[in-house]
């Protein structure tokens, strides 16, 4: 039988790897579920969008207000009221899967940057019940980008797997701030929908 209080989990990913889709998917299958996007939380933090579920569309240039607003103040927001949100999704008996990336990656024109120097906090780490890195071979990755008919993405294999290179280092990085984190901590292979989200179900209810 499924604990059916689940906390906070967070699913992590890069662009293309399926987190929308597998996290629909579980919701579907437990509607107690509330599938928040990290960005997109960020994006109505800041104003720039009216809701944080994922199920509601945003726009690229709603993206690009946010990729253009300064470093400063994304970070003062996500140490502040971001994080006082989360702590709050945590403790009041929601049953919450939050989408997010270890490296996000920002596009300007032709060149891509990665946001190297603003590891994971250790606070979102400790408030998760799981933390839960969602992989896949960059070419189903590139395959995926473009079919995807919502963003313009990097579908080179190169750059996915470099992007996928820089999310290990951070997951080994965050790895070593305890046993108690670690233990939290899952990797899953998202090549097939049906079983990555069976896997994920049963990490996040514990069954």
């Amino acid at each position: 039988m499924k604990n059916r209080y689940i906390g906070l989990n967070t699913i992590f990913g890069i662009n293309g790897v399926g987190k929308d889709t597998v996290a629909e998917a579980l919701r579907q299958r437990n509607p107690e579920i509330k599938v928040v996007s990290g960005s997109r939380l960020l994006m109505y933090l800041l104003g720039i969008a009216e809701s944080y579920d994922v199920r509601e569309r945003v726009s690229e240039y709603q993206y690009k207000i946010l990729e253009q607003t300064s470093q400063s103040i994304k970070v003062h927001v996500m140490e502040n009221e971001y994080r006082q949100q989360l702590e709050k999704m945590s403790k009041d008996g929601e049953n919450v899967i939050l989408l997010a990336h270890l490296v996000t990656a920002f596009r300007h024109g032709s060149k891509i940057q990665y946001l190297k120097e603003r590891p994971l906090p250790t606070w979102h780490a400790e408030i998760n019940t799981n933390l839960i890195q969602l992989v896949a071979p960059a070419i189903l990755i590139s395959e995926r980008r473009k079919t995807d008919a919502t963003r313009h993405r990097q579908t080179s294999v190169a750059q996915i797997i470099k992007h996928q290179a820089l999310c290990d280092k951070e997951w080994g990085r965050i790895e070593l701030l305890g046993p108690c984190i670690k233990d939290k901590m899952h990797t899953v292979k998202n090549i097939d929908l049906e079983t990555a989200v069976k896997e994920v179900e049963s990490i996040v209810y514990g069954c």
